[in-house]
């Protein structure tokens, strides 16, 4: 009997060995797919950041930079704990090898092997593709991140079938809204639909938008240019009730428009030092014409029908409306004023307001917060806006 007894145990201790190594090994494959999991989601997120800034720069060690900063966002740091994050932009294999568009974000990451005698490690590495998207770009933009109604819509349409909408805060429709956009996407907290009807796609949550100034040929030129020399125009009221044709310069002082007569702007850039306001003026019109925003509000009053186009080519090529980061001034078109403003009207640091108005065949519209009153009507006519690629998606 008792060398049956230690028969038995020498048989369980033999038996402890490969059930230890059993146990430590669905140990390990619990961690690492828990930690693959982990890595899929940093490296998806970097790849996203990184593609994003294709849409206003193409240097390699900017691009690497923003994906590496995002992966570190989701705990994976380039360096610390053995991290690594590569960044190849283009990708250096797959389907999307060689492709301009596209970058590619390698995470990888030595997990220890639990029953191991000499500190042995696996590596576990995972990879992700985001490529510019050239169909579903965001033609209107709001980049307050802070708000929770970035984008309000109170009432009244947006109609934007092949481009989307996309908000850094949240979104707020009320009293019936309805938009038509080809995406809808909110970064930040915030969400009320108040009755709002989506005839095309649905709101949907959304990594944050890159401003496309710096994307935008006209846009970065006058970041970089502002027309802010020359001697200033000294007229700045204007009350006649004949047509006024005004010339491209500089206004210093505020610029009102007190009369009835039609307002017409000839070719070139107006800088408006300390903004204008149309009280009175039954039209606006101009073609290849842009308004740079100094300071000030620029204010078009009701029951005026507006007919403005941006230049097609030159410095300032695509821009109506370039308000500079500095102004915080309101843009605001009031009333039932309506009509055309062809190009990119370009707000970072201000509301753009429609107030009961209609805005139709605008391009681009980006501002810091966009809110659309009382029966607004917006309609945005293309997502081919020249030299803006869109947004990054998830391609592999």
């Amino acid at each position: 009997m008792n060398g049956a007894r230690g028969q038995v145990l020498l048989l369980v201790a033999f038996s402890l060995l490969p059930m230890l190594v059993l146990l430590s090994l669905a140990i390990d494959v619990g961690t690492w797919r828990y930690e693959q999991r982990l890595e899929q989601t940093a490296a998806d997120s970097a790849a996203l950041a990184g593609a994003s800034v294709l849409t206003y720069s193409s240097s390699p060690g900017t691009i690497a930079s923003a994906a590496q900063t995002d992966a570190a966002s989701n705990g994976f740091t380039a360096g610390s704990a053995s991290v690594t994050v590569k960044v190849n932009s283009p990708p250096l294999a797959g389907s999307y090898a060689g492709v301009t568009s596209a970058v590619e974000v390698v995470v990888a990451k030595p997990m220890p092997i639990n029953f191991s005698m000499f500190g042995q490690t696996s590596t576990i590495s995972t990879r992700a593709v985001a490529q510019l998207s050239t169909a579903g770009r965001n033609c209107i933009i709001a980049l307050d991140s802070s708000s929770s109604s970035a984008v309000t819509l109170d009432g009244g349409t947006i109609t934007m079938p092949t481009c989307g909408l996309i908000s850094n805060g949240g979104l707020l429709f009320n009293g019936g809204a309805t938009v038509n956009a080809a995406s809808i996407g909110y970064a930040g907290a915030g969400l009320t639909l108040n009755g709002a009807n989506f005839p095309a796609a649905a709101p949907a949550p959304s990594i944050p938008a890159v401003d496309p100034c710096p994307a935008v040929a006209g846009c970065a030129y006058l970041t970089a240019n502002p027309p802010t020399s020359g001697a200033c125009v000294s007229q700045t009221t204007y009350d006649s009730s004949s047509t006024i044709t005004l010339s491209p310069g500089n206004y210093c002082s505020q610029v009102l428009f007190e009369g009835g007569g039609a307002v017409v702007f000839d070719p070139g850039v107006y800088n408006f030092q300390a903004g204008f306001t149309n009280n009175n003026a039954p039209s606006m019109t101009g073609s290849g014409v842009t308004f740079y925003i100094e300071g000030g509000s620029a204010i078009v009053g009701s029951n005026t029908t507006v007919s403005l186009t941006a230049p097609t080519s030159g410095n300032t090529a695509g821009v109506l409306v370039y308000q500079p980061t500095s102004n915080t001034s309101q843009f605001i078109l009031n009333g039932s004023s309506s009509g055309s403003w062809a190009g990119m009207v370009y707000v970072p640091k201000a509301q753009l307001i429609v107030d009961g108005g209609q805005l139709t065949n605008s391009l681009l519209l980006v501002g810091d917060d966009l809110l659309f009153n009382g029966g607004s009507g917006i309609n945005v006519q293309s997502s081919a806006f020249p030299g803006y690629l869109g947004h990054a998606v998830l391609a592999e």
